[in-house]
């Protein structure tokens, strides 16, 4: 598998680009995937198998599919070609990332339910679709792949520290939060080590796992909800019980506290995997996974879409099909590391063999596990700017000694403003 990007880590991104507001469908009608040219696709590195996409090439002649990979600042560059209403693609990827943003612009898509492929819409997961999804219920994007999270972790230190290490008796031991801090207090009495990255980790996992995040569809500011407060405190309570290690996840302290077992355990999406392996090769063999405590949620993943410029459409959709069907999903991840947000695919070959890594768990159940009871949720355009003062106020308790109670007051009040300066 190939190493995996911290382009998964990225929150939402929230570059307020005004002039793509003023763009009607109609102004973007024609253009690049007319009927009588070529078929144009864009995505990104890591975004598609290279042998899919090759093999898309041949399966459609007639399409003259053209593929451009360019950089992880896909958003942009759509927002610039929308904005001059020229150069626009025939089909292109949109990261789960910038979904909120292009759903308030969703006139500049086509809407897959308009094209008759209702009966392929069951072997994508409910919560993921609902992320590309319309208030009015118009789907501008069908999934490429997911980001179910687990917990992963050390056997050998975990059996240092007289602590089970089968994943379901492990998984029986950190079912809630509370439970995962006790495992976690002895864990550090008997080996030194650490249960969780930073208060950041615990803050956004516990988000990930409500049903609500920082506002409500119906524009109503939620960062004074109580799943917010119940993330903060999750995070607060971790910090207080001496349970964080403090340190960016993806770091180079990371690495090396991955490495030298005092941070055996980690909460992570499926693509995580992939880090893993590239930074610490030489524990291959001493880790395995299982369910994440209080819930699964889902980091990542990404979309493909049809322009609303698009002149064939139907040729378009056939593609999509094809580049995200069973076995071109399960090579893709083979290829690079992308979890299939098909739920055929995960029976495939490529995604039922032991990993020699993951002491030969075959560690695809428990992701598919974790999608199936992933909640279902939405998510702001500005989701990531109201996030950001939680984020600061908890590295300022961590880092500074910050008084819990006056970072949450000063993190409320921050938020708020972002709030009110985007209405």
């Amino acid at each position: 598998m190939m190493t995996l990007t911290p382009r998964h880590r990225r929150a939402l991104g929230t570059v307020a680009v005004a002039a793509i507001a003023a763009v009607s469908l109609s102004a973007c009608s024609g253009g690049a995937g007319s009927s009588d040219g070529p078929m144009t696709l864009w995505t990104w590195p890591g975004g598609l198998g290279e042998s899919v996409v090759d093999s898309a090439k041949t399966e459609f002649p007639d399409a003259k599919l053209e593929v451009t990979t360019i950089g992880d600042d896909v958003k942009q560059k759509l927002v610039t070609v929308f904005t001059g209403r020229s150069g626009i693609p025939s089909i292109t990827g949109i990261k789960g990332e910038d979904m909120p943003y292009f759903l308030q612009q969703a006139d500049l898509f086509t809407d897959f339910k308009t094209l008759g492929i209702d009966d392929k819409l069951a072997d994508f997961p409910a919560w993921k679709l609902a992320e590309a999804t319309t208030a009015d219920g118009k789907l501008i994007g069908l999934p490429t792949d997911i980001g179910p999270t687990a917990l992963y972790y050390r056997t050998d230190v975990l059996a240092a520290a007289g602590l089970p290490t089968d994943p379901a008796a492990v998984a029986a031991a950190t079912s809630t939060w509370d439970d995962y801090f006790a495992f976690g207090e002895k864990l550090k009495a008997a080996t030194g080590a650490y249960l969780e990255v930073s208060m950041e980790d615990v803050f956004t996992k516990v988000m990930g796992q409500g049903e609500t995040k920082m506002a409500s569809q119906d524009g109503q500011f939620l960062g004074d909800s109580a799943q917010v407060k119940k993330a903060w405190d999750t995070a607060i309570e971790a910090n207080q019980r001496g349970l964080v290690a403090g340190i960016q996840d993806g770091s180079p302290d990371w690495a090396a506290a991955v490495n030298n077992g005092s941070l055996p355990t980690l909460l992570g999406a499926a693509w995580y995997q992939g880090d893993m392996k590239s930074n610490a090769p030489d524990t291959s063999g001493k880790w395995n996974v299982t369910a994440m405590p209080g819930g699964p949620a889902n980091i990542g993943g990404s979309f493909l879409t049809i322009p609303a410029s698009t002149g064939n459409k139907e040729e378009a959709v056939k593609i999509i099909d094809y580049l995200l069907d069973a076995e071109n999903q399960a090579t893709t991840y083979t290829e690079v590391g992308n979890f299939p947000s098909s739920t055929a695919a995960l029976s495939q070959p490529a995604l039922q063999q032991p990993d020699a890594f993951f002491g030969g768990q075959v560690t695809t159940d428990v992701f598919k596990t974790a999608s199936e009871n992933m909640p279902i949720s939405y998510t702001s355009p500005i989701d990531n700017e109201l996030q950001a003062p939680f984020i600061t106020e908890l590295t300022n308790v961590q880092s500074q000694g910050k008084d819990p109670k006056q970072a949450w007051n000063d993190a409320l009040a921050a938020a708020q403003q972002v709030w009110e300066r985007s209405k």
